[in-house]
């Protein structure tokens, strides 16, 4: 959120979003500049949820997952989910906590999540919330207990990205570039720049380019190389 906050306060020409600006920040942004925000997306990412290797856990709803992390239970799961019984596992799983860990609040991903999972419900008071994205992976690796979410490029081999599905009964969907492209996997999410663009103004040079930079074939490329996936050809088209 922080590359957000200084360009409301005009110290940042560029911000990098991990989400979408929602519409009360488009409108605070409107009566501060006159207009809006230019928008351009540079890469998708799956929002992946993560458990230990060792978790045999098939897959989650998005109603259990938020049952797990926010106490609301605003998508309408009757029962509090904090056992890793409560999914039927067994053996050394019976009544085991589930262990939740997330990024802090300052990061879009848990904005995200919050927004598209929680219905906007605040999280639980036991979440374990790490500096970022990457640590909260680190550490579901190294907690068989735990449960975590974060961007697909930071899987490593000590996890497990969880199957979802949108509706109980529905088909779990994998996080994998054709699920996040095709938007069947419920937690895809475009990556954005967001530019304080006055309309009918020109654009700074050093800003095109890095634009376009961002949407040529090598700034795609770099894309990849952080384990996100492309834009579709007629998305860099428009």
């Amino acid at each position: 959120e922080t590359g957000l906050a200084l360009l409301f306060e005009g110290k940042a020409q560029i911000a990098a979003m991990s989400r979408r600006m929602n519409q009360q920040e488009i409108v605070e942004f409107k009566r501060e500049f006159g207009y809006e925000p230019t928008e351009v997306p540079v890469g998708i990412d799956a929002l992946a949820v993560y458990v230990h290797k060792e978790n045999p856990l098939p897959g989650l709803t998005l109603a259990e997952l938020d049952a797990i992390f926010s106490s609301e239970r605003r998508r309408g799961l009757l029962y509090d989910l904090r056992k890793w019984s409560d999914f039927m596992l067994e053996g050394d799983w019976n009544d085991a906590p589930i262990r939740l860990y997330t990024p802090n609040q300052l990061h879009g991903t848990t904005t995200f999540f919050r927004e598209h999972v929680c219905k906007g419900a605040s999280l639980k008071k036991q979440v374990d919330m790490r500096a970022g994205t990457a640590s909260v992976v680190v550490a579901v690796g190294q907690d068989r207990l735990g449960i975590g979410f974060s961007g697909i490029g930071f899987r490593t081999s000590a996890v497990r990205a969880v199957p979802l599905a949108s509706v109980a009964g529905g088909r779990y969907v994998e996080p994998t570039f054709q699920t996040a492209i095709d938007g069947s996997y419920p937690l895809r999410r475009p990556l954005y720049l967001y530019i304080n663009r006055a309309p009918n103004s020109p654009v700074s040079p050093a800003i095109a380019e890095y634009v376009k930079f961002a949407l040529s074939q090598q700034g795609q490329r770099i894309v990849v190389t952080k384990d996100y996936y492309p834009l579709p050809t007629q998305e860099i088209n428009r």
